[in-house]
C-alpha cells in the first residue's frame, strides 16, 4: 500500500502538470504521442534511456521551438513530506536526465527515410519542505531546477493536495486494496483537471455532474497508461474526489524564467486583474521588485508594474541558497539584494497564451 507522503507527491504532481500546460508546455501522457521515445510501463508512461527506461509521471514538451537546440522536454517530480528533499533525490534526477539524453536508436533511425526525432530533456524537482544545502549545491552544478514550495504563498495549494491525498488513501483502505492503482488515479485526476492530452481528452459530458463522475471514472480505467494494476478504486468515488480537487485548484500560478540558473513560481494577488493588465499591455513590461517583509530581504518578494500603481502584484520566493548568501553576517544584505534584482532578476520571462512576456526590472536612480 502506498504511503501518504508518496500519495501527496503524486497529487501535487498533477497540479504541477496543470501548471506546465498553462505555461507553454504540451503534456505527454500516452506512448502514442511519441512511440520512438515513449512506452507503456507497469505503472504508467516510460521514457526510453540509453541504459534503462524511466518512469515519467509528469512530462512536458515546450510548445515553442528553441533556435539551434533540440526540442525541450521536462520531467517534473514533486516531494511532499516533512523532511527537505535531499542530495539523493537530486542525484536520482541527474541520473535520469543523463541516461535519457544519451539515448539514440541508430538502427531505428537508419531504417527510416528521415532521421528519428530527438529531444533535450531537463528536470524540475518541486518540494513542499524545501531542499538541503548539499542538494542545492549539486542541483546548481548539474542544472537541475529546484522549486521550493515551502513559502506561505503555496499554503492553500498544499492544503488542497493534502486533503485529496487523505481522501484517496482512505478510499483505498475502505476498498480493501493492497496495491495502489497509481495509473488509474493519475488518469482520473487528469480527466478532471483537463490535463489529459491524448485520446479522449476532448470528450464532452452533456449530463448531470453525478453522471459525469461515473463516466469519468469509466474513462480513467479505459485510458489508464499503466499495464499492470490488478486492483482499482471504485470508479464513481474516485472521479468524485478528482472533481472536488478540480473545483479547488484555480491558483493561477506562473512559471517565471529569470536570467539565472533557477526557476521562479509567481503567484498573482488578483489573477483577474493581472490578466486584464496583460491584455492591455505589450509583451515587454517595466516592473519594480520589492524585497519581502521578513528582515526586509527574505520571505516573499513582490513584483509590481512601474507604470501603474496597483495594476497587479506578483509574489515569489528566492532559492534558499541565494537567501543564505543575502543574509551573510557582514551587514551588506541590502546591497546584495539590489545586486540580485539588477543582475539575476533584471528580466523574467513567462508564457501567457501564445505570447512570450518579459518583466523588465530597471533600478531606480538615487537622487
Amino acid at each position: 500500500m502506498i504511503t501518504l507522503d508518496a500519495l501527496r507527491g503524486h497529487v501535487l504532481e498533477e497540479h504541477l502538470a496543470r501548471l506546465l500546460r498553462s505555461n507553454g508546455y504540451h503534456l505527454l501522457v500516452s506512448e502514442r504521442q511519441d512511440p520512438d521515445a515513449l512506452k507503456r510501463g507497469a505503472h504508467g508512461l516510460l521514457v526510453r534511456g540509453r541504459g534503462t527506461d524511466h518512469q515519467a509521471d509528469v512530462l512536458g514538451e515546450l510548445a515553442r521551438p528553441a533556435p539551434f537546440s533540440l526540442p525541450l522536454r521536462i520531467f517534473v517530480e514533486a516531494k511532499y513530506r516533512r523532511s527537505k528533499a535531499n542530495l539523493r533525490d537530486v542525484r536520482n534526477a541527474h541520473g535520469v536526465i543523463h541516461d535519457v539524453n544519451e539515448q539514440y536508436g541508430t538502427a531505428s533511425a537508419g531504417s527510416r527515410h528521415i532521421p528519428m526525432r530527438r529531444h533535450h530533456y531537463r528536470y524540475a524537482l518541486f518540494s513542499a519542505s524545501g531542499f538541503t544545502r548539499p542538494a542545492q549545491h549539486y542541483a546548481l552544478a548539474q542544472q537541475i531546477s529546484l522549486v521550493d514550495l515551502s513559502s506561505p504563498a503555496f499554503t492553500s495549494l498544499l492544503t488542497a493536495v493534502d486533503r485529496t491525498a487523505r481522501e484517496l488513501h482512505s478510499l483505498a483502505e475502505q476498498s480493501g486494496i493492497s496495491t495502489f492503482p497509481r495509473g488509474q488515479v493519475r488518469t482520473a485526476l487528469r480527466l478532471a483537471l483537463d490535463t489529459w492530452t491524448a485520446d479522449g481528452h476532448d470528450i464532452q459530458f452533456d449530463v448531470e455532474r453525478a453522471d459525469q463522475s461515473a463516466l469519468r471514472g469509466q474513462w480513467a480505467n479505459e485510458l489508464n497508461p499503466a499495464t499492470r494494476e490488478p486492483q482499482r478504486l471504485p470508479d464513481e468515488s474516485l472521479a468524485r474526489i478528482a472533481d472536488d480537487l478540480a473545483d479547488d485548484s484555480d491558483y493561477d500560478l506562473i512559471l517565471g524564467f529569470p536570467a539565472a540558473p533557477f526557476v521562479l513560481v509567481l503567484r498573482p494577488d488578483d489573477p483577474r486583474r493581472f490578466r486584464d493588465y496583460l491584455e492591455r499591455k505589450s509583451s515587454d513590461i517595466l516592473v519594480n521588485i520589492a524585497t519581502g517583509p521578513r528582515d526586509e530581504i527574505v520571505g516573499d518578494w513582490a513584483i509590481t508594474p512601474a507604470d501603474e500603481e496597483g495594476g497587479f502584484q506578483l509574489h515569489f520566493a528566492l532559492p534558499t541558497q541565494l537567501e543564505d548568501w543575502l543574509l551573510r553576517a557582514d551587514g551588506a544584505a541590502a546591497l546584495r539584494a539590489r545586486q540580485v534584482k539588477s543582475a539575476l532578476l533584471s528580466s523574467i520571462t513567462f508564457f501567457y497564451g501564445d505570447r512570450l512576456v518579459r518583466l523588465l526590472f530597471q533600478p531606480r536612480r538615487r537622487g
